[in-house]
């Protein structure tokens, strides 16, 4: 009689959907095994494979899933998974599982993709962004030795999706070598298994309708959809439990890919513009997290502050009074226009998405819907300001750069600001 094999649901402070994964587990003929992000190592290394689960750890603070890929509980599921372990990231988790640099994972577990928000496509023209729910269809690639892809069931499941931020995007370079090594378990397919791509069959904008993309050695994979809200997604939990008892032997690749080295330039604002520096009335809980994780970085003393920040550029004289009482900018419930934007009391940094999705969508209802036609672009961004009580705090800035928790480098830009 075989053993069941134990799987890990790893739970972080706002992950769901941890009941459907655990049904799911078992459907699969394994043990489901609940396990809390800050549970003792041992009791993870005892498991036989690790499903991180869907939701919004950490609330999405700073990004999605950077926070949670941070935890020191990470650095126990890359060492396993370098022993041959499998590793299942679901939506939420698949976000962890990138911004932690386990897929694709080259040597250094460097973060070499970015899951961006959602751009649906249809005809080369933008018909929606944002937050998406849906069931859709997803192809699993022949080619690729995934743990997760059942090679018995098809080649195509019927499964739901629900996530804002799941566009997977990479350097062209890194794109090349992703198809090149057949990285992508699944693609996201019309109901006759053809990969279009265009929406409504590609949901949100992903590179190469990418729906799921693991490392060399098979053994980790990002999801966006979730399989385990449905039995339709079962053959995904039984292709797990067949690869756990698979007696064949296993050796760990990495990626050969060094990431690119990240330069910082010097903020400059348009010269036809105008600058909205804005910050929190109330206290702003996505910067205490952020400083929390810093913290547990081992940088101390650091005091983080978080601004949202507009580029207004515009033709003439702007009603700046009359364009901030449209609400569209800002809350002002909540929020207010800092009025000294020069002072600032450290290091400031200003990040923004290299696609400026929610800048336009500000712009199009200035112009369309309050007449301000002379609003020519909006350009969104957060502005993190990073103040210590020591005089030299260069390293540990640096530290916190490299640590990535502020920008994703594929799918963001950084400045200094």
């Amino acid at each position: 009689m075989i053993n069941k094999r134990k799987i890990a649901v790893i739970q972080f402070p706002g992950s769901n959907t941890e009941l459907e994964t655990i049904a799911a587990i078992k459907r699969g003929g394994m043990v489901p095994v609940s396990h809390l992000w800050n549970e003792p190592p041992s009791k993870l290394k005892a498991c036989d494979g690790y499903i991180i689960v869907g939701g919004f750890s950490y609330e999405d603070r700073s990004r999605s899933g950077i926070i949670a890929s941070l935890d020191p509980v990470m650095d126990t599921l890359k060492n396993e998974a370098t022993q041959g372990k499998p590793i299942l990231g679901i939506c939420n988790g698949a976000q962890i599982l990138v911004e932690a640099g386990m897929v694709p994972g080259n040597t250094g577990f460097n973060t070499l993709v970015g899951l961006s928000q959602n751009k649906r496509v249809k005809n080369g023209q933008v018909v929606g962004t944002g937050y998406y729910n849906i069931w859709c269809n997803i192809k699993s690639n022949a080619k690729n030795n995934s743990a997760f892809i059942d090679k018995d069931c098809g080649d195509f499941l019927s499964v739901p999706l629900a996530h804002a931020e799941g566009r997977f995007v990479m350097n062209d370079d890194l794109k090349e070598l992703v198809e090149k090594e057949n990285l992508a378990a699944y693609h996201y397919c019309n109901e006759g298994g053809e990969v279009i791509n265009n929406f409504p069959i590609n949901p949100n904008g992903s590179t190469n309708n990418i729906a799921a993309l693991g490392n060399v050695a098979g053994n980790v994979l990002a999801m966006m959809p979730h399989p385990e809200r449905t039995t339709k997604g079962d053959p995904i939990f039984k292709a797990l439990n067949q690869f756990l008892n698979t007696e064949a032997s296993f050796s760990y690749k990495s990626l050969k890919y060094t990431s690119q080295k990240i330069t910082l330039s010097p903020f400059k604002k348009k010269k036809q513009a105008t600058e909205l520096l804005i910050s929190m009335i109330i206290a702003d809980n996505e910067a205490i997290s952020v400083g929390q994780c810093i913290k547990k970085l081992g940088v101390k003393g650091v005091v983080i502050k978080k601004y949202l920040h507009l580029e207004i550029e515009h033709g003439g004289v702007l009603d700046i009074e009359n364009i901030c009482a449209t609400d569209v900018l800002f809350n002002p419930s909540k929020e207010f226009v800092v009025g000294d934007i020069e002072k600032g009391v450290g290091s400031r940094f200003l990040v923004r998405e290299k696609e400026n999705i929610e800048g336009r969508k500000m712009k199009e209802t200035l112009q369309k819907r309050f007449g301000f036609t002379n609003v020519t672009n909006v350009l969104k961004g957060v502005v993190w300001e990073i103040g210590s009580q020591k005089k030299q705090i260069r390293k540990d800035v640096d530290l916190i750069l490299n640590s990535h928790i502020l920008w994703n480098p594929i799918s963001q830009e950084c400045h200094e600001y």
